[in-house]
C-alpha cells in the first residue's frame, strides 16, 4: 500500500495523468493531420505526401522514450535504474530532432504541388490545401518534440536543479538544430549513428573543417534554433501556467 501510494505521488508530480490526456489529444490530433495528408493527391491519382506517415511516427518516438523514462523514474530500483536511464535517453536525444524535423517538410509543398509561375497559384485553393496540411503537421512536430522534452527536462530538474535542467533544454535544441540539418541536407537517419558510427564520424570531420559549409550549416541551425527555442519557451510557459 506505502509502495503504490510511493509510486502514486511520483507520478503525480511527473504531471500525470495530465500528462496521458495531452498525448491523448495529440494523437486524434495527428490522426486528423494524417487524413488531410492522405487524402491529397496528384492529378493521376498519386499521394504526394505519403513519406508524411513515416516522418510522423518518428515524430511520435521521443515522446514514447519519454514516457518511458518516466516509468524508470518511478518504478525501477535506484541500483539499475541509472543505466537504464541513461541507456533509454540516450535513444530519447537521438531521436528526438525527428519531431522538429516535421517543420522542414513544408518544403515539399513548394517542390511537389504543380503551379504555372505565370499566374497567381495562390488564389488556388488547392494549393492552400497542400500548405495547410503540411503546416498543420509542421506544428504537430513541434508539439511533439515540446512535450518530450518538457518530460525530459522536468526529470532533469527534479535530479540536478532549475538551472542544470534549462542548460539541458539549451544543449538539445541546439544539437537538435544541427541533427535536422544532417536529417535534412546530408540525409542520415538516427539510426545511422549505431550503424555506421565511423563513417559518420569521418563526415562529420571533413563536414565541420570546411568552411563553406560551416557557413551553410550556421545559415541555416540559427534559423532552426530560433523556432525550437520560441515554441519550446512559449509551450513551457503555457504549461507551468495550466498544469496538463
Amino acid at each position: 500500500m506505502l509502495l503504490r501510494r510511493t509510486i502514486l505521488e511520483k507520478l503525480n508530480s511527473l504531471n500525470y495523468p495530465g500528462k496521458i490526456y495531452l498525448i491523448i489529444v495529440l494523437c486524434v490530433a495527428t490522426l486528423i493531420s494524417l487524413i488531410s495528408v492522405y487524402n491529397i493527391q496528384s492529378p493521376s491519382g498519386n499521394r504526394l505526401y505519403s513519406f508524411i506517415f513515416w516522418d510522423t511516427f518518428l515524430a511520435w518516438v521521443p515522446v514514447g522514450f519519454a514516457v518511458i523514462l518516466d516509468l524508470l523514474f518511478c518504478y525501477t530500483r535506484k541500483k539499475i535504474r541509472a543505466v537504464l536511464i541513461l541507456f533509454v535517453g540516450a535513444s530519447w536525444f537521438f531521436f528526438f530532432p525527428n519531431a522538429p524535423y516535421l517543420v522542414t517538410d513544408l518544403l515539399h509543398v513548394f517542390a511537389r504541388y504543380s503551379f504555372d509561375p505565370t499566374k497567381r497559384f495562390w488564389a488556388d485553393v488547392v494549393f492552400w490545401q497542400h500548405l495547410f496540411s503540411i503546416f498543420t503537421i509542421a506544428i504537430l512536430g513541434l508539439l511533439l518534440g515540446s512535450v518530450s522534452l518538457f518530460s525530459v527536462q522536468n526529470l532533469v530538474r527534479i535530479t540536478f536543479g532549475v538551472i542544470a535542467s534549462w542548460i539541458f533544454v539549451i544543449f538539445v535544441l541546439l544539437l537538435s538544430s544541427f541533427g535536422i540539418y544532417i536529417g535534412r541536407f546530408v540525409r542520415w537517419n538516427s539510426w545511422d549513428v549505431i550503424m555506421r558510427p565511423g563513417y559518420i564520424m569521418h563526415e562529420l570531420v571533413i563536414m565541420l573543417t570546411d568552411r563553406s559549409k560551416l557557413y551553410h550549416i550556421f545559415s541555416f541551425c540559427k534559423f532552426m534554433f530560433m523556432v525550437l527555442i520560441i515554441s519550446y519557451v512559449l509551450f513551457y510557459m503555457i504549461t507551468r501556467v495550466r498544469k496538463f
